[in-house]
């Protein structure tokens, strides 16, 4: 079944419905998919990506400090 085919069974399904409950849950989940179309992940660079990513498994090998360090770092760095 191809999607034009599917979206004709959706009609017609829909146009038979009657429980105004199911209406609009099907409402809130068609709503909900075109909302949200572009996941935000897709839209970083693939620099982004890639940081992210060792970040990620320096993280998992336990390469990390506290909160209380990173703010003192930013600190420091930029001095506030």
């Amino acid at each position: 079944m191809n999607a034009i085919e599917l979206k004709s069974d959706l009609h017609q399904l829909i146009e038979r419905a009657n429980d105004l409950s199911i209406l609009q849950t099907v409402k809130v989940i068609l709503s909900k998919e075109s909302a949200h179309k572009t996941d935000w992940a897709d839209t970083l660079s693939d620099s982004l990506k890639d940081e992210l990513e060792a970040s990620i498994e320096e993280a998992d090998q336990g390469k990390t400090i506290s909160h209380t360090d990173a703010m003192q770092q930013i600190k420091n760095r930029y001095n506030l």
